[in-house]
């Protein structure tokens, strides 16, 4: 069997997001400038994660409530609900839909509409929908009572059917490493070490648990390699006990024969960041999606090829998604131009589109990497594919 991966993202009215259909690559770069909209759209596949992992009154109020997930505008919230589609190429190959759209009432909130179709093309078919907390299409011999802030799919993942797709879009992890997370040691209440936590507080526990599971020493392994390639000096990172919480402790070598010893405070920004996206990378239990935002920050040019190194071997575990306004970045030649998505604010909206015809006929014949034409501003949009996408798309306008 293979590996389960996001085919495309629909989504309408979410935060400065009107209308995007997206198709993902196993690695996919989302360019543009700051506040075009590329972290609004990798947090609309956080908020569903987070929905299901927790509930949806738990994620709303991480981001404010529903009026701020709402695009700033003076359409009717009622009319036009905010609404996530999601279409998921399964480990057996087979296709999945999951469709959720979220509606004001006066409670502050509704699920207005849920409905997920497993075995498209392919078969056994399954599906369900709920509409307004009812089925409308049911699961033979399941009736379970859905809460008004739960998505049925959390329920019915008791079902082995619908099992998958509550597993890949739970999976989904999203991170923005900051070094400052990783100076204070960890509680041993943050988990077993399985799972990185956004952000990072667990992150010697996880570096304990890839180096002393038998199964996942290799990547332990894996870790302080890359971690010495992209910093060179560093032979390993290790987590110990001080006052009896987990920390980092980072060994470089000084001489011959002789390593010297440094906690997380004393390391440079640049090599914590680099060790918060390796364990994002290589935790024990992998996402199906891992999203990084911006991994080129406080990183020396220099060492990002190495790090695109990192992401590409990165997705025989899990599916990668990278926000970006890096030309060093681009500037990689093992990067394709169908895995480079622009992100441009047009009055206000996000439009995401892949590149032009043009672009990418220049950069497949080498003439340019996409970093040296978005140094010039010619990284161009292809100015059809926002029509052509919303004309396909299947969440009703």
């Amino acid at each position: 069997m293979g590996k389960a991966w996001l085919k495309r993202v629909e989504i309408r009215n979410y935060k400065n997001i009107a209308a995007a259909v997206v198709d993902l690559q196993p690695l996919t770069l989302l360019v543009g400038p700051n506040g075009a909209g590329k972290s609004n759209f990798v947090d609309a596949l956080s908020f569903a994660a987070d929905s299901l992992n927790h509930s949806v009154q738990k994620a709303l109020s991480r981001r404010g409530g529903l009026a701020a997930v709402r695009p700033k505008s003076g359409r009717g919230v009622e009319s036009d609900p905010t609404a996530l589609h999601f279409e998921i190429v399964l480990a057996d190959g087979g296709r999945a839909e999951y469709v959720v759209e979220i509606s004001a009432s006066a409670a502050g909130f509704k699920i207005a509409r849920e409905r997920c179709v497993v075995g498209i093309d392919t078969g056994p078919h399954h599906e369900f929908e709920v509409q307004d907390g009812e089925f409308t299409q049911a699961v033979p011999g399941i009736r379970p009572r859905i809460e008004p802030d739960r998505l049925a799919l959390t329920v019915l993942s008791a079902a082995e059917e619908f099992r998958p797709v509550y597993d890949f879009l739970s999976g989904i992890r999203h991170y923005n490493p900051q070094p400052q997370q990783l100076y204070e040691p960890g509680a041993s209440e943050l988990g077993d070490g399985d799972v990185l936590l956004p952000d990072l507080r667990n992150a010697a526990m996880v570096l304990r648990r890839i180096s002393e599971d038998r199964d996942s020493q290799h990547l332990f392994e894996r870790i302080c390699r890359l971690l010495g390639l992209i910093v060179p000096g560093i032979t390993r990172v290790q987590s110990k006990l001080k006052g009896g919480r987990e920390t980092l402790e980072f060994l470089q070598k000084a001489g011959e024969d002789r390593e010297l010893r440094f906690e997380a405070h004393a390391m440079s920004d640049g090599t914590l960041r680099v060790l918060g996206i390796l364990l994002a990378l290589y935790q024990p239990r992998a996402a199906s999606v891992v999203i990084i935002e911006e991994p080129e920050a406080t990183i020396h040019p220099a060492a990002l090829e190495v790090l695109i190194d990192v992401l590409i071997d990165g997705t025989a575990r899990s599916q990668i998604l990278v926000t970006t306004h890096s030309p060093d970045v681009l500037d990689s030649k093992k990067l394709r131009d169908d895995q480079v998505l622009t992100v441009e604010s047009i009055q206000g909206a996000a439009q995401i589109s892949p590149l032009a015809n043009v672009t990418r006929d220049l950069i497949r014949e080498r003439l340019y990497t996409a970093g040296e034409l978005l140094r010039q501003d010619e990284l161009h949009p292809d100015p059809d594919y926002p029509n052509r996408a919303i004309a396909r798309g299947r969440i009703p306008r």
